[in-house]
């Protein structure tokens, strides 16, 4: 864990930024992009094709990756966000209005709306594409101009069941799901997984919104948790996660979050950020910032048709080590989640990965019943 503080709180830092709009230039919504700033040919122009921002979640920490990459590139690059709009009818004309406008770089990705920014990108071969999300491998390696990272989501859901399986005095923890994937099933078999490790005999309570929007049926589902007893229950459900927090500032029990650091990210609602006692991050930010590094530093190309898969290691999952994490937790629990992460970064631990393994994901939740 210590390794990965300093570029996790780099992240943290320029979060603060995220949600606002675009790095520089000009922020869209819906199907039209009108570029940035005007930029000279020896300045890079880069979009990246979202749904929406907002969510202090997993679109705000993706929107990130911009300012780190402005911070870092300053006035070598012209960097832009286009918001794509919640309904799916728009993304692939936002897909193809914006290679139009010229960019070196577009950057987009996800399984909701990946598969239109690949079929628009096999019409722009001299555009590069960055896949920040990829779930689909061959269709990503087909295009020929996709360079795609994906994270290792077994290891954000055990950093999150560790954490949750120390702190627990009920033995009971739960985790609230979004909309039910193969990625997701990873993450949450990642959770108990993580649990177990630490006790073997921990119950792990699941439960699915059906979206990443419904945050009064998560608080719900956290509710019933609750009831049956957790005491530490890990939201990975995007945005409808809030309602996990608003659930644990009621009932007075644990949350960690999830993607992004939610603690900061939910500053401005002490009451509920008070309840978030650590998130397990998926750092997107920081593998966009690892892409365009690659094609800054390598003659503006990249290894198309790579897939890359990061996790703790790579500095792409961690967990937010802010303050309240550290005042909530003492010396020995903090030394505990150490040792079971540096025995991941080591190889030490074997997970399932329950995307590649789907038949898995209900056999670890039997266990843990």
């Amino acid at each position: 864990m210590k390794k990965l503080t300093t570029l996790l709180l780099t992240g943290v830092m320029a979060l603060g930024l995220a949600g606002c709009g675009s790095t520089e230039g000009t922020t869209t919504t819906g199907t039209t992009t009108t570029g940035g700033t005007e930029a000279g040919d020896d300045v890079v122009r880069i979009a990246l094709l979202l749904p929406f921002v907002g969510d202090q979640s997993y679109m705000d920490v993706t929107n990130n990756g911009l300012n780190l990459v402005k911070e870092k590139y300053g006035d070598q690059v012209d960097t832009v966000l286009v918001e794509m709009g919640r309904d799916s009818a728009s993304w692939e004309t936002s897909n193809l209005q914006t290679a139009q406008e010229g960019y070196d770089i577009i950057i987009s990705g996800n399984f909701e709306y990946e598969p239109y920014m690949i079929q628009v990108a096999a019409q722009f071969p001299d555009i590069a594409y960055i896949n920040f999300d990829y779930s689909d491998p061959e269709a990503n390696k087909e295009a020929g101009n996709i360079y795609g990272m994906t994270y290792k989501g077994e290891e954000i859901g055990y950093l999150a069941g560790v954490v949750a399986a120390i702190k627990t005095e009920s033995n009971i923890v739960g985790c609230v799901g979004g909309q039910e994937n193969p990625s997701l099933q990873n993450m949450l078999g990642g959770f108990i997984q993580g649990a177990q490790t630490v006790n073997p005999d921990i119950t792990v309570v699941t439960g699915w919104v059906g979206d990443f929007n419904d945050t009064a049926k998560a608080k719900e589902i956290a509710g019933n948790m609750f009831d049956q007893g957790a005491d530490v229950i890990w939201q990975c459900a995007g945005g409808a996660g809030n309602g996990v927090f608003e659930a644990a500032a009621e009932d007075d029990f644990w949350a960690i979050g999830v993607d992004s650091d939610q603690y900061t990210a939910l500053s401005g609602r002490p009451e509920i950020a008070a309840k978030i006692l650590t998130s397990s991050e998926k750092r997107c930010d920081n593998a966009i910032l690892d892409a365009v590094t690659r094609y800054m530093e390598n003659d503006h190309t990249l290894p198309f048709g790579d897939m890359v898969s990061m996790g703790v290691a790579e500095g792409a999952v961690g967990l937010s080590e802010n303050e309240n994490y550290l005042n909530n937790m003492t010396e020995e629990e903090l030394a505990e989640v150490d040792s079971y992460e540096q025995m991941l970064i080591d190889g030490e631990v074997e997970l399932i990965d329950c995307q590649a393994n789907p038949d898995q994901f209900e056999v670890l939740v039997a266990s843990a019943a």
